[in-house]
C-alpha cells in the first residue's frame, strides 16, 4: 500500500512540475517574442525637451530647463537632481514594447489609461515640451502589470494578485496601448521627491556651540584630541562617547525638501559650527515639523594664500607641498562658492541628522560613580548584641589623716 502511495505521489508530482514548466516558458515568450520586434513607444527629440510636466489627478509637476540646469517650479525654482531627471527622460525615450494589448477606447479606463481631468480611473500624464513651450511628446502611465509568482502558496497571507512586473502605458493620442517591463515607480508628481538635496558637508569640526534652552560650547585642540567643555566646573567631565558624533556632525548631509522663499527663519536654537579647514557655519534651527526640522544657513571662510613652508623643508619636496596646498585650496574655494548659494533660504533636514546639537548640557557629561550600598542584614539574623561597657572606678580622693596632739 505504502508503495502504491509513493508512487502516485510521484506522479502527481512529475505532473506539476511539467505544467509549471511549459507555464513558465508560455509566459516567457509572450514577453520575449514581442520584445525581439525592438519596437519603441514612444519616440521625441530628446535633446530638445526644455521642459517636463507630470500630472495626476491629484496634483502636477514642472520641471524647468534653465541655462543647462533642471529646476522645480513648484519649490520656486530650486534645483532639481540632474541626474534622476535625466535618467528619467533616457528611461522614458528608451522604452520598448513587450506586448501589445488590442483594446478599444472604451476599454482604457479598465487599465487607468484615462488622462487626469477627463475622467474616473485617471492615470499618470507625461507631457515633453520644447523650449518654445511646444508639446513635442507625451505618455500616460496607466495600471501596473501584476505577474503570479510560480513559488506555491505556503498559506502566510501572500499576495495573491501577483507582484508588478510592468506597466500598461499609452503614447500621445495613438489607442495603441503598450505593456513594458518597466513599473515606473519613480515618475511621481510630488516635488519632494525631485528636488537636488546636497546640502551643506561639515568637514572636520573643531568648535561646537550652541544656544537656546540649554547653552553649551564644546572645542577640541585636533582632530585626534579630546573634546572640552567651556566653563566645566572641576567635577564635570566630558563623555567622549556622547560627544563622538560631533566630529561628523553634518558630514555629506542631505535635505528632505526646501522651503518656500517667502518663509523666514524663526529659530528656536543656534549653533555654530567651525571646522579645521576653516570654514564657519551659522545654522539657525526651527521647531520640528513630523521627522524633520526647518534649518536656516550661512557660510563663511577664512582659506589661507600661501602656505608657510617647514623650517626643515627640502627643495625637492617644496613642489610638492605647495601643489598639493593649491589643488586643496581651489576646492575649498568651490565648496564655499556651492555652499553660500544656500543661504537665504530655508530646508526641512532630518531631526536625526541634527540631534547632536538638541542636546542638554547635562547629557554631555560623563555621570559620576554610584557610592558602593551598604550591606544589608539577612531578615533572619539575630539583633546584633553590643557589650556592655566597662567603667573604670572612679578613685576617691585621700581622706586627711586626724592630727596628732602636739607632745608637750
Amino acid at each position: 500500500m505504502k508503495g502504491k502511495q509513493l508512487a502516485l505521489l510521484l506522479a502527481v508530482g512529475i505532473a506539476l512540475g511539467i505544467a509549471w514548466f511549459t507555464h513558465s516558458k508560455t509566459d516567457q515568450a509572450a514577453w520575449s517574442e514581442t520584445s525581439r520586434t525592438g519596437l519603441k513607444v514612444l519616440e521625441f527629440p530628446i535633446n530638445d525637451v526644455a521642459r517636463l510636466t507630470i500630472k495626476s489627478a491629484a496634483s502636477e509637476l514642472n520641471l524647468v530647463k534653465k541655462d543647462d540646469l533642471w529646476t522645480v517650479q513648484e519649490r520656486a525654482n530650486y534645483p532639481a537632481n540632474f541626474e534622476q531627471v535625466s535618467s528619467m527622460l533616457r528611461k522614458l525615450w528608451d522604452l520598448k514594447t513587450v506586448q501589445e494589448v488590442k483594446i478599444g477606447p472604451s476599454q482604457f479606463a479598465k487599465l487607468d489609461l484615462v488622462e487626469p481631468g477627463k475622467g474616473d480611473n485617471a492615470g499618470t500624464l507625461v507631457q515633453f515640451l520644447n523650449a518654445d513651450g511646444k508639446e513635442i511628446g507625451s505618455l500616460l502611465l496607466g495600471k501596473k502589470h501584476l505577474r503570479k509568482s510560480d513559488a506555491p502558496d505556503m498559506g502566510f497571507g501572500g499576495a495573491s494578485e501577483g507582484f508588478p512586473a510592468g506597466r500598461y502605458l499609452k503614447a500621445g493620442s495613438s489607442p495603441k496601448v503598450s505593456l513594458v517591463a518597466e513599473t515606473l515607480d519613480d515618475i511621481d508628481p510630488s516635488p519632494t521627491r525631485w528636488v537636488a538635496t546636497d546640502f551643506i558637508s561639515v568637514e572636520g569640526a573643531k568648535a561646537v556651540s550652541v544656544k537656546g534652552e540649554q547653552t553649551w560650547a564644546l572645542s577640541r585642540e585636533s582632530a585626534t584630541a579630546e573634546w572640552q567643555l567651556a566653563n566645566a566646573k572641576a567635577e564635570e567631565k566630558v563623555d567622549a562617547s556622547k560627544v563622538s558624533s560631533l566630529a561628523n556632525i553634518l558630514n555629506a548631509a542631505t535635505i528632505a525638501d526646501v522651503l518656500a522663499p517667502e518663509v523666514k527663519s524663526e529659530p528656536a536654537v543656534t549653533a555654530s559650527i567651525a571646522t579645521f579647514d576653516g570654514f564657519t557655519y551659522e545654522l539657525q534651527l526651527g521647531k520640528e515639523q513630523g521627522e524633520n526640522i526647518p534649518v536656516f544657513v550661512s557660510v563663511s571662510a577664512v582659506l589661507p594664500k600661501e602656505r608657510t613652508a617647514g623650517a626643515e623643508e627640502k627643495p625637492e619636496d617644496k613642489t610638492r607641498l605647495d601643489e598639493e596646498f593649491t589643488k586643496k585650496q581651489t576646492q575649498l574655494a568651490e565648496k564655499l562658492a556651492k555652499e553660500k548659494k544656500l543661504e537665504g533660504r530655508g530646508f526641512l533636514v532630518a531631526k536625526f541628522r541634527l540631534d547632536a546639537l538638541l542636546k542638554e548640557r547635562s547629557t554631555l557629561l560623563a555621570e559620576k560613580p554610584a557610592e558602593a550600598p551598604k550591606p544589608e542584614a539577612p531578615a533572619n539574623a539575630l539583633p546584633k548584641l553590643e557589650a556592655p561597657k566597662l567603667e573604670a572606678p572612679k578613685e576617691e580622693a585621700p581622706k586627711p589623716s586626724p592630727e596628732k596632739p602636739a607632745d608637750k
